[in-house]
């Protein structure tokens, strides 16, 4: 077997369960390769990355401008090019009221046809063209915002602020203000839209808002001195690992009799919409489908020596989390960390 020095990173989004919740909905469930893997590994909590994207941009020599520039890498990879001006993603969002905040619910809760999205950019376009602005839909799921200047922005990516209340998440630094005050203009400019009327009478949820994050201008090619495989499903997390010049491949159902010996990066995100809408019926059947097709070839991959090391992935409330695991950790049977313990919200830490 080849005994390769490399890390195979595994980036589990939404396998932390919420605090207090972990006892709930782990409760009956029969993991033997997960919880063998989290007995083994050492844990180790940290404020960064805070998501899958940051994660990425890190390890992948991606620099992080005010932000880490994702909106002008996926344009370009849906075939716009972004020149020299600042992009961000401006995705639609429906924003629901409950009690007394609003909770940003994303795209793949509802759907939106070209149709559609061609009537929201062209009310966009005739209301803010003249200050500059250019909103783009080369997907009708994906949108993206050309701005004047270069706005000092921090933003939070869509998939940290779904299910959550917007307040906390919206834009922060010296721009911060301007960019409230835009976000609350687009509400009220989408509210009265036919085409929300439209979508409201067949019982649809209404797109009354986008979603602001990821912004910079492209930046300078990664060197060429990285090569690897990442597997995973969302787009824009596969337009990173190709910016970078990994090549990249859609998830397989399954793992294969034998995993690539040159696959780096493993990205399951059938957890990702569960846990963002506290989903668990949907949350314990994504992880049990995942232990039979995943985390048991995956210690198979440690125990064969295709890897030395095995890093697990995921994130809670802006905070990271990383298991590691050693191939010769897999004997090390005093280690023995209940699986509730190491799935503890990193707060708890």
């Amino acid at each position: 077997m080849p005994d390769r020095a490399a890390t195979l990173s595994v980036v589990i989004p939404g396998l932390i369960p919420p605090a207090g919740m972990t006892a709930a909905v782990l409760e009956g469930l029969t993991l033997p390769a997960l919880g063998r893997l989290m007995a083994r590994a050492e844990r180790m909590a940290c404020s960064q990355p805070a998501d899958t994207e940051s994660l990425l941009c890190q390890s992948l020599g991606i620099d992080r401008q005010t932000d880490w520039p994702t909106a002008p890498i996926d344009l370009q990879a849906e075939g716009v090019p972004p020149g020299s001006a600042f992009w961000l993603h401006a995705d639609p969002v429906h924003l629901r009221a409950a009690r007394h905040e609003l909770i940003l619910v994303d795209s793949s809760a509802f759907a939106v046809t070209a149709a559609e999205a061609a009537q929201y950019v062209a009310a966009f376009n005739d209301h803010f063209g003249a200050e500059g602005y250019q909103l783009v839909a080369p997907d009708p799921q994906r949108w993206y915002l050309r701005v004047p200047g270069q706005p000092v922005l921090a933003t939070r990516s869509l998939h940290l602020a779904a299910g959550a209340a917007i307040n906390p998440a919206l834009p922060q630094g010296a721009d911060a203000l301007r960019w409230h005050r835009l976000f609350n203009e687009i509400q009220m400019l989408f509210f009265d839209l036919p085409v929300n009327r439209q979508r409201e009478a067949r019982g649809e949820a209404p797109i009354n808002s986008v979603w602001l994050w990821g912004g910079g201008t492209l930046p300078p090619p990664v060197p060429e001195t990285r090569t690897g495989v990442l597997w995973g499903n969302p787009r824009g997390w596969r337009n990173l690992a190709t910016f970078a010049g990994l090549e990249t491949h859609v998830l397989p159902d399954t793992a294969p009799g034998r995993l690539p010996t040159q696959l780096d990066w493993l990205i399951l995100d059938a957890l990702h919409d569960s846990a963002r809408y506290a989903d668990y019926t949907r949350w314990k059947t994504a992880l049990l489908q995942l232990e039979q097709h995943w985390f048991a070839p995956l210690i198979h991959h440690l125990a064969t020596g295709q890897t030395r090391i095995l890093d697990l992935w995921s994130f809670h409330e802006g905070h990271g989390v990383r298991w590691r695991i050693h191939r010769l950790d897999l004997a090390r049977l005093w280690r023995r960390t209940p699986l509730m313990h190491a799935l503890r919200p990193p707060a708890s830490v």
